[in-house]
């Protein structure tokens, strides 16, 4: 594996606590550091250290070796851990050895039109390009150890995606617009992975650019990018 294949981690060797806000249409949780979750609102706060100083602090914050390989991570400007298409995406959990939750972007498809869904009728995009993203991502069952309510989920719908036009460049979201919900696709990604899951399947964006790279990143503030 190569440096590009890090693990994403948080930095503990500071001790400063971190919260990681996601919202979505779905109740989500989010796995943390030391795995504690307070729900608010149907928002769930990830919590890692003893005291609440910062708000949704960045997920740049990473350690600088993957705890898998003791390989450097990567991390561009923009506080996405670099990979290449193929390669996952991982969150450690409180030091252990294997990820907590795994998220990887197979290929990416680009496409002028697609068939409307239940009509058969082409329909364009309204950001110029469809993107067609084949993912697979898994939660561990230890997930749901460390939450209080029913269900522990990472989310995967288009509002969990993001692009940019290639590495350090600012990424660009807000890509689950009608026209991509209302495309026609095989195989359609779940919009969450649950505790003890593993899935895989096709996600589309509404993109501006044709070729660049595509991101995780839910809360939008730092996750994983691929490049197409």
């Amino acid at each position: 594996m190569d440096k590009n294949s890090a693990t994403k981690q948080d930095d503990k060797a500071n001790g400063r606590q971190r919260k990681i806000l996601v919202s979505t249409a779905a109740t989500i949780a989010v796995i943390g550091v030391a795995g504690g979750l307070i729900l608010a609102s149907n928002q769930y706060w990830a919590q890692a250290g003893s005291t609440s100083t910062e708000l949704q602090d960045s997920l740049a914050n990473v350690a600088k070796e993957d705890a898998e390989t003791g390989e450097d991570v990567k991390v561009d400007t923009q506080a996405q851990v670099i990979k290449n298409l193929g390669q996952p995406g991982k969150l450690t959990v409180d030091g252990a050895k294997k990820p907590s939750f795994e998220i990887t972007v197979h290929s990416v498809k680009v496409m002028n039109k697609c068939t409307l869904r239940g009509f058969g009728e082409q329909i364009s995009p309204d950001n110029k390009y469809f993107l067609v993203l084949d993912v697979s991502a898994s939660l561990a069952a230890s997930a749901q150890d460390v939450v209080d309510e029913e269900i522990a989920l990472m989310p995967l719908d288009a509002s969990s995606f993001g692009v940019s036009p290639g590495e350090n460049r600012k990424v660009s979201y807000n890509l689950n617009t009608i026209a991509a919900y209302s495309c026609e696709v095989k195989n359609a990604l779940d919009i969450a992975v649950g505790a003890g899951d593993e899935i895989r399947g096709n996600v589309v964006l509404d993109s501006p650019y044709a070729t660049g790279q595509v991101v995780y990143d839910p809360d939008k503030t730092g996750g994983w990018t691929w490049s197409y």
